[in-house]
């Protein structure tokens, strides 16, 4: 179980990402240019990662120390490259997301481990420019409710684009992110109508405009 904490209710989550849309990339292309830097945030490794490569057994992973000593021991093995290589965007895209202010990327990258599914945190630096957001490590299905986790974990409510999705698989997701995406989607719908409201408004004063301009006596045109 992650130190990191998911938040408390859908209020905390930001709308920044309504509108966000996938962004194709080239991979391949991204790590020759950053010439062996990489493009994940990995979380740290949990119990349930030591116990997968079998170094629970000398180390007393129920306490602080031991899981210490575990890490230690795993980061300097060669499953620990082996774990990270698994961590890895597979598909030539990923979702534009920067952690919430007062989310650090290591509690994102954590808390995506542990509720994100088949996801990860990705961020990159080239020519000066730094891009963050949620790659997927899996592919060949619809991954929505995994992503719509992800930006939750993030701090942030779920695009549009993947909550139609996301809603009709709620039954995959972990049973803490459910009411958050759910009510999440709430927040979106709302701000929608606020939106359409809004330029329904804006849109009814243009016509009355339009229509008072109508009735007014066209000036003539000078020297006519």
């Amino acid at each position: 179980m992650s130190e990191h904490t998911l938040p408390p209710d859908a209020s905390r989550l930001g709308l920044r990402y309504r509108d966000a849309s996938a962004i194709t990339v080239d991979w391949e292309a991204i790590r020759n240019e950053l010439e062996g830097e990489g493009v994940v945030v990995h979380p740290r490794p949990g119990k349930d990662v030591l116990e997968e490569y079998d170094f629970g057994g000398e180390y007393d992973l129920s306490t602080e120390e031991g899981l210490a000593e575990a890490i230690e021991a795993f980061e300097q093995s060669d499953s620990y490259y082996e774990w990270q290589d698994r961590n890895q965007p597979m598909m030539n895209y990923y979702w534009p997301c920067e952690p919430a202010h007062g989310t650090s990327a290591e509690k994102a990258a954590q808390l995506i481990a542990e509720f994100g599914g088949a996801t990860c945190l990705i961020s990159y630096k080239i020519e000066g420019e730094t891009y963050v957001g949620i790659g997927l490590t899996g592919g060949g299905m619809n991954l929505a409710h995994d992503i719509a986790a992800a930006y939750v974990c993030m701090g942030h409510t779920p695009p549009l684009a993947v909550l139609d999705d996301a809603l009709s698989q709620i039954s995959q997701m972990s049973e803490e992110i459910r009411p958050l995406v759910v009510d999440g989607a709430a927040r979106v719908s709302e701000s929608l109508r606020w939106a359409a409201d809004n330029l329904d408004q804006r849109t009814a004063r243009a016509r009355a405009e339009l229509a008072v301009n109508a009735d007014e006596p066209t000036s003539p045109a000078p020297g006519a």
